[in-house]
């Protein structure tokens, strides 16, 4: 019985398919193609006629969907709008680019993408498009050149008046009107070009070319627009009579050139057509893998009193045309409509007439089973609840029993790293008391201590691994600068065991982006491997080599040491394995936890070795920063210097660092939860300062705020308020914001010390500690926090003070300044050109700026360039336009918006609000 019924059911689909299908017309099993149109600027006329041709072709293409999005004459929003199209999954890309240089890179992504992109009317600069139609503009500019030498007979004067100059096709026009105009040297060509619309500095440009009394016979404008608002200036100049106007673009209709042609508003305008149909035409015999052209030259011509009354008529009958087919396409639009409605209507006729038939022959027996099938699913639903409530609980449990082993973990680690503080401070204090008494033990005693700390700090360094919580934070850093230091701190190692220990840089420099801290620790492990194993005497060798072909860079650790055997070799970067025989003191984490580093580069980490001969490892790192997300990266001025592993290679040859002058008047505040380790500090500190202690957070607030003093040293990790909620609570109070604030940590991240930095902290230091690496640090803040208090309080230039000290530091800000001074006026004078002139890196120069004038070396620049033209507006009778270029701005209407940005006023309304009465 059920199988009869099971049968019957499967008939019943099978017929409201046949039933389905039967009805359903071709027209909806097509596909439709999506085509996306990125209008730079529907502004013009020129460019909404464009996209009714556009409209009216589509009504021939029923299996053709246009979207159109319009930038409003921004490139960048553009570059979006075309991206937004793109993550759309659009068929087809139509552009016309507002400018060439930026659209270039999003349009060649999309070519790539194998999206297939038709250019309208303009191109960019590259060949990656599938086609594009448009006119020949050079040809546009010397047809308008040749027609202008024709009527002037070969001598004369034009204005040249320009469109948007970084667009292709006002280039394009403007090159071949020179390159007409050359050829008659007795016709003097004057360019101008700005805002005819909302600043009308171009109107005002214009206006001042008659002021050099030089008599012009004709205007050439880059399109019938411009000659229109040409026309309008020289009316209200009563010139309309004797300068004539060429335009471009020749649109039909009461505001296009014909009609100025018409009218002799304009002397003559040149056809530019808009190729909107011939841009649907070609979308669909791309989509339609139809034959096409790659190029689409579209035809011109020149339209003047001669031609004029029959393209008026042509267009008006074109333009009648199209409207009577725009009110067809209207009702046949309005028929499909009806029909689709009214065939849908007997589809769900159809289907509800069979589905009643079918339901009232089997109602009765699916009433009979209704009430066991219910039984049924009840019984299935209880336990499936019953079920899930298990795996919810047990769930539970779980993440409860994994956060209580990380929140031991991370506990016991911090509890690690205290007494190893302590150990290795009273270890320092011992061997200087005793010289070389216990020199021997306690270095000894001392190089376990570091191991052990080293052993902790992979430990965490894996947790956070597991945890998803190491983060790469990459920088662009000089990898062969950042490898020399590394190499530098193994040298006493070498030296002590008589090794031949070289670096060998295929580059004088080499700019790469990765995390320091994290390649520190590579290196660090790779070197450490390779003098373990390596005997007295031997060979150990770093190379540095560039491959081109890959874009990677390789750091290769090559020694003639034990070597591995095939086992070995096979289970090298395996977790806690150490080998067989001479690698039993090992504790298996140093080389897989590289790996864990190196895979977060999105590099690789390689080994060649062979048992009695040697080791090779090779590190792989990507060049550029493609491959790394925003997240993964910092900016050039996030960049920290967080090179401080303790390598314990001590160099007999070092110098100690000089002590600045630091008297018993300055404070140091400790807060530290641990009573031995607080004791131990405020022990050493009391030497050189006078010492607070405060056992937590809360005592340390209140100390802080009652006693104000220089330098506040502070664990993370406490009870109740945490080392961060105190820095948070002293910077954001204006009574001790100023002090000093120098942070205590077990953890070793990246992350944790820039949450520090960001919250204000002057410096970090990990736990355990070289007490006098401490030492030299607070010092050093106390001594800079008084060369800034004593020095360069003074406001920028032009107002800037004439004031000398003999220190360095002032020597660079005048030397700065005066370089910035000197070049004001030039436009192309940038970040580049100031390290070549002070000889410094880039990264040299922005942080040093930044600290003695608190500006980034570009807001600098431009503020000088804003004060030197408030001078100039108050002070002179100069035009704003040229104030600009006076100080460096390359147009002015970027002049004119970085002033009202930076002031809240247009140049010209601070200059009349200004003006000496």
């Amino acid at each position: 019985m059920k199988f009869c019924v099971a049968r019957f059911a499967r008939v019943k689909w099978l017929i409201l398919a046949l039933i389905y299908l039967g009805c359903s017309p071709a027209s909806e099993q097509r596909n439709t193609f999506k085509i996306g149109f990125s209008q730079c600027t529907s502004y013009d006329n020129w460019r909404q006629s464009m996209q009714e041709e556009m409209y009216r072709e589509l009504s021939f293409h029923d299996d053709l969907e246009l979207k159109i999005k319009d930038a409003g004459g921004e490139s960048s929003v553009q570059i979006k709008q075309i991206r937004e199209f793109l993550d759309a999954n659009v068929d087809l890309l139509i552009v016309s680019p507002h400018e060439a240089d930026p659209i270039t890179p999003i349009v060649q992504e999309a070519f790539q993408r194998g999206v297939p992109v038709v250019l309208l009317d303009r191109k960019t600069n590259s060949n990656f498009y599938t086609s594009f139609i448009g006119a020949d503009n050079f040809n546009i500019g010397q047809i308008a050149g040749r027609y202008a030498a024709n009527c002037l007979d070969g001598k004369g004067a034009i204005i040249e008046v320009k469109g948007i100059q970084s667009s292709t096709p006002f280039i394009d026009r403007h090159q071949g009107f020179q390159d007409m105009i050359s050829g008659y040297p007795d016709i003097k060509v004057s360019g101008v070009e700005g805002d005819w619309g909302v600043t009308r500095d171009g109107e005002a440009a214009f206006k001042k070319l008659f002021e050099n009394g030089v008599k012009y016979d004709m205007v050439y404008a880059h399109s019938d627009f411009l000659g229109f608002a040409v026309y309008n200036v020289l009316k209200e100049m009563g010139l309309e009579n004797e300068i004539e106007i060429i335009g471009i673009d020749g649109l039909a209709g009461p505001n296009g050139g014909i009609q100025y042609v018409y009218d002799d508003i304009l002397k003559a305008t040149i056809l530019y057509p808009t190729g909107g149909d011939k841009a649907i035409q070609v979308a669909s015999d791309i989509l339609h893998n139809r034959p096409y052209d790659k190029e689409n030259e579209l035809t011109t011509t020149v339209i003047d009193s001669s031609n004029v009354r029959v393209m008026k008529m042509q267009t008006n009958k074109i333009l009648g045309h199209q409207r009577d087919i725009n009110r067809m396409v209207e009702k046949i639009n309005q028929q499909k409509v009806v029909y689709k409605s009214q065939q849908y209507f007997l589809y769900i006729l159809a289907f509800l007439f069979v589905l009643s038939a079918l339901s009232f022959a089997y109602t009765l027996k699916l009433l009979r089973e209704r009430r066991e099938t219910n039984k049924s699913l009840n019984r299935r639903n209880e336990e499936i609840l019953r079920q899930r409530n298990e795996v919810v609980e047990m769930s539970e449990k779980a993440n409860e029993a994994i956060q209580a082993k990380i929140d031991f973990f991370s506990n016991v680690s911090h509890e690690f790293k205290t007494p190893l503080t302590l150990i290795l401070g009273h270890l320092d204090e011992l061997q200087e008391s005793n010289g070389n008494k216990v020199g021997k033990d306690a270095g000894l005693i001392r190089q376990n201590a570091m191991r052990l700390s080293r052993l902790v700090s992979q430990l965490m360094d894996f947790q956070k691994l597991e945890n998803n919580r190491m983060i790469l934070k990459a920088g662009r850093y000089d990898l062969v600068a950042f490898t020399t230091d590394v190499v530098k701190a193994f040298k006493p190692l070498a030296r002590r065991g008589s090794y031949q220990f070289d670096f060998y840089p295929s580059e004088p420099e080499l700019w790469v982006w990765f995390d320091r801290s994290m390649l520190d620790k590579v290196l660090f492990n790779l070197l450490s491997n390779a003098f373990k194993f390596t005997p007295e005497r031997g060979r150990i060798k770093v190379f540095l080599e560039v491959e081109s072909s890959k874009n990677q860079v390789h750091v290769i650790v090559e020694d003639n040491g034990a070597g591995m055997n095939a086992d070995e070799l096979s289970r090298a970067f395996e977790r806690y394995y150490r080998g067989d025989e001479t690698r039993v003191d090992g504790t298996g984490l140093g080389l897989p936890l590289s790996k864990e580093l190196i895979d977060l580069h999105h590099g690789n980490i390689s080994v060649t070795s062979e048992k009695g001969t040697g080791t090779r490892f090779t590190v792989s790192l990507l060049l550029g920063d493609e491959h790394l997300t925003d997240k993964e990266k910092v900016s050039e001025g996030q960049l920290i210097d967080i090179h401080e592993i303790d390598y314990n290679f001590q160099n007999p040859d070092s110098e100690p660092l000089a002590n600045p002058k630091i008297t018993l008047d300055q404070t140091v505040l400790i807060i530290e939860d641990d009573k031995d380790l607080r004791q131990f500090l405020s022990g050493k500190l009391q030497k050189h300062f006078n010492v607070l202690e405060a056992e937590n957070g809360e005592a340390g607030i209140a100390i802080a705020v009652d006693q104000v003093p220089d330098l506040i040293l502070c664990d993370i990790k406490m009870p109740k308020v945490k080392g961060t909620e105190v820095l948070k609570k002293m910077k954001s109070d204006h009574r001790t914001s100023h002090i000093a604030f120098v942070v205590m940590t077990s953890d070793d991240s990246l992350e944790e010390k820039m949450v520090a930095i960001k919250q204000g902290a002057d410096d970090f230091i990990s736990k355990p500690f070289n007490f006098s690496l401490l030492l030299e640090r607070i010092k050093t803040i106390l001594t800079n926090r008084l060369k800034l208090r004593d020095h360069y309080v003074h406001e920028l230039p032009v107002e800037q003070s004439t004031k000398t000290a003999p220190n360095l530091d002032k020597k660079f800000v005048n030397d700065f300044v005066s370089l910035v001074e000197e070049h004001i006026g030039n436009p192309r004078f940038d970040v580049n050109e100031i390290c070549d002139q002070m000889g410094m890196s880039r990264i040299q120069l922005y942080r040093k700026v930044k600290s003695m004038l608190g500006y980034s070396v570009a807001d600098y620049v431009t503020s000088v360039r804003l004060k030197k033209a408030k001078f100039l507006l108050v002070t002179t009778d100069q035009p704003v336009a040229e104030i600009g270029y006076a100080v460096g701005f390359s147009s002015p209407s970027y002049f004119s918006a970085t002033f009202k940005g930076r002031f809240g006023l247009t140049p010209k309304e601070f200059q009349k609000a200004n003006q000496k009465v």
